[in-house]
């Protein structure tokens, strides 16, 4: 079973906790006539990648209209349907939509698309707002908060808890902050595409930190697995029967079964729906790791795993699934 999708079982066992909204106009208009001058006005979306295009489905099929932009055309090309249109550019998706969505690979690309997004969401005068749902800085995050409040345009970060094949199936799971008015609107559109929606409060960079925290916890599981796997290897005792009784017994919850299938049997291709690139894993760990910093927040196991992930690297191994963080482990104990 190579399609592991991790939170659906932890969305269903945590009851989602959505705060009430408190709703503040700005500007001197009321919320009500905010939300009408919008009309039924189509969503924005931009990054179409393998969870931004499974957004996208879902949004549709729950009788959302969009308008799509990616650089790669064949991306765009691939969501495009009744009621999914394409856009020329990232201004031209704020132009025509109130609520623009993003999902992008890193702090570098959310900043260069913010700045073509702001100053039209601005120009809107109407309350627009961006959501990113992308894997970001804390510090990208409270900066472009600023400067989107600064031009009355509301700004939620939304990072996405989900495997591609989960997304496709509404079972992702959102950590939600920002301006509550802001939130108020998006929360509904989330939980379209989402198992739960989970609201961290109006520092816009808290959902970012929590997304940080999560993915430092799965990588740290995969270290931990690929230890105790090479120490049961060293002495003899088969692996896979290890981990086997493991996870289902005192470590039976969703990291260690799904991880655990893949340390234990090497298994670390990249298959289309069950993948998330070493490379990207080495991306997040280091932003849990300048967080950590920043904050003077002493992280002794992520610069670990940090450098277990540089080392991995280094070995040519950025694009397989990042569960091959593990063989570092076993080459150390000569297994």
């Amino acid at each position: 079973d190579q399609s592991h999708m991790f939170f659906h079982a932890l969305s269903a066992t945590m009851r989602p906790h959505f705060l009430r909204l408190a709703v503040r106009p700005k500007h001197g208009g009321s919320s009500s006539m905010r939300h009408r001058s919008h009309g039924t006005a189509a969503l924005g979306f931009v990054g179409l990648g393998k969870i931004g295009s499974g957004m996208v489905i879902n949004l549709q099929k729950a009788g959302e209209s969009l308008l799509v932009f990616d650089q790669n055309p064949a991306a765009v090309s691939s969501v495009v349907s009744s009621g999914i249109k394409a856009a020329s550019s990232v201004a031209d998706v704020a132009v025509q939509s109130p609520i623009v969505l993003s999902a992008l690979p890193d702090d570098r690309v959310l900043a260069a698309v913010s700045d073509e997004l702001l100053p039209a969401l601005a120009d809107r005068a109407d309350g627009a707002i961006h959501v990113s749902c992308s894997t970001v800085s804390p510090e990208i995050a409270r900066r472009l908060g600023e400067a989107y409040a600064a031009r009355g345009v509301g700004f939620v970060s939304a990072p996405v808890f989900a495997r591609p094949d989960g997304m496709r199936r509404g079972e992702a799971t959102f950590p939600v902050s920002g301006p509550s008015w802001a939130k108020e609107r998006v929360v509904p559109l989330l939980q379209k595409t989402a198992l739960g929606v989970h609201d961290f409060g109006e520092d816009v960079a808290a959902a970012n930190v929590v997304k940080l925290g999560g993915n430092f916890l799965i990588a740290a599981a995969i270290e931990s697995l690929a230890e105790a796997s090479a120490l049961a290897e060293s002495h003899g005792v088969d692996r896979e029967q290890f981990v086997s009784l493991m996870s289902s017994t005192i470590f039976d919850c969703l990291i260690y079964r799904g991880y655990g299938h893949r340390v234990a049997a090497r298994d670390h291709h990249p298959y289309p729906d069950a993948h998330f690139a070493l490379d990207l894993g080495t991306k997040d760990v280091s932003l849990v790791h300048n967080a950590a910093t920043q904050a003077r927040c002493p992280m002794p196991i992520a610069s670990l795993i940090r450098d277990r992930f540089l080392a991995s690297q280094n070995l040519g191994r950025g694009q397989l699934d990042w569960s091959a963080l593990a063989l570092k482990a076993s080459e150390d104990a000569g297994s």
